[in-house]
């Protein structure tokens, strides 16, 4: 009884919004689908819709009370009643849980961005339609907000030296990929390779400590990840992560800083002035260095991305360059380049540093 009880509760219908979403394999024209709900703001698509799309097949298995993915990997199992995919006896966490919603098993953006893409050893655009959904509820980006402000306001420096600490967040980590290159390599490893020789670098040249979010293969929270950049001692936060698109021809580096520490409104008028902000200083330092040292950089943006935290913290997200560019990905898989982004990364942060500490 209480089995069925459960049961029913996957198949009642939800208060939710219809919308519509646009999924597609890279390089190929997007498909759009519009048997699509908004749950508190994230679209929910029906399994078998994103499988098909993305060349895959699948059943739901009622003895198992499981879904069923075939793949090139091997057989991958979801349930309503799980937060964890099976592949081969390994369970991997999703950030969403499967649910039924008008009898149909659906999945939401996270899982086809990330597990989905894992498994087709491709990169996945998805666009959700609906902007008026296209955002989390107000009151989980409030607490969001609330303890990123908490977590990222830079403390006072109370030693002489130069910069006290550095906090660098390698994007992804495990089943969560992040962009997959035509030729398989995946920006999680590329993350993760460039933030081990920054960090090496770091700590030999200015002798201070370094704190990485992760140090191997695996996936992080976000509090998690945040873990690192909040600390007392954290003088930069450094993000590293890189891009893909549908062109093969972009290629550099792009620098993101929080989109309220770019701009302002000036009290009484609508007038929109620059802000020199600390986050915008040490990208402006980032961008000079890497120009330097013949590094192609497309410029410096700013982001509304709860990755980026809030408060004032000086954070720069780095995408170090497109993995859909065959010769720009060529470099980046290279030792050798990488160093060189390094030592501009490095050659950026000491200016900043000693430019902060003359102020």
């Amino acid at each position: 009884m209480r089995f069925f009880i459960i049961l029913l509760c996957f198949f009642l219908p939800l208060q939710s919004a219809f919308a519509a979403v646009d999924i597609a394999l890279r390089g190929k024209e997007p498909v759009r689908l519009e048997d699509v709900y908004q749950q508190d703001g994230v679209p929910y698509i029906a399994i078998e819709d994103a499988l098909d799309v993305v060349g895959l097949t699948g059943h739901w298995d009622s003895i198992r009370h499981s879904f069923l993915i075939k793949t090139k990997r091997g057989r991958a199992e979801i349930s309503p009643a799980s937060g964890f995919m099976k592949i081969s006896g390994e369970y991997y966490p999703l950030q969403d849980k499967p649910r039924f919603i008008d009898g149909r098993l659906r999945v939401t953006d996270s899982f086809i961005l990330n597990q989905l893409a894992q498994l087709t050893g491709q990169s996945i655009y998805f666009r959700n339609l609906d902007p008026a959904t296209n955002s989390a509820p107000a009151k989980q980006s409030n607490n969001l907000e609330k303890l990123f402000s908490f977590l990222l306001n830079k403390k006072t420096t109370k030693n002489g030296s130069l910069i006290r600490a550095v906090a660098i967040d390698p994007g992804h980590g495990g089943l969560d990929t992040g962009v997959i290159a035509p030729s398989g390599y995946k920006e999680k490893q590329l993350n993760l390779e460039v933030a081990e020789k920054l960090a090496k670098q770091l700590k030999m040249k200015l002798g201070i400590p370094i704190y990485l979010s992760r140090d191997g293969d695996y996936e992080l929270t976000m509090e998690q990840r945040l873990q690192s950049a909040s600390k007392e001692d954290i003088d930069v936060w450094i993000l590293l992560h890189a891009q893909a698109a549908f062109s093969a021809e972009l290629r550099g580096v792009t620098l993101f800083i929080r989109a309220e520490e770019m701009t302002k409104n000036v009290s009484g008028e609508n007038v929109v002035k620059p802000v020199k902000s600390g986050s915008l200083l040490l990208a402006n330092n980032l961008a000079l260095a890497l120009r330097e040292s013949a590094i192609n950089v497309r410029g410096i943006y700013p982001s509304s991305r709860l990755s980026l935290g809030r408060g004032n913290l000086p954070t720069v997200q780095v995408e170090l360059g497109f993995l859909s560019n065959p010769e720009e990905l060529q470099q980046l898989q290279s030792s050798d380049y990488q160093n060189k982004i390094v030592k501009a990364l490095y050659t950026g942060i000491r200016r900043y540093a000693k430019q902060s500490k003359e102020k």
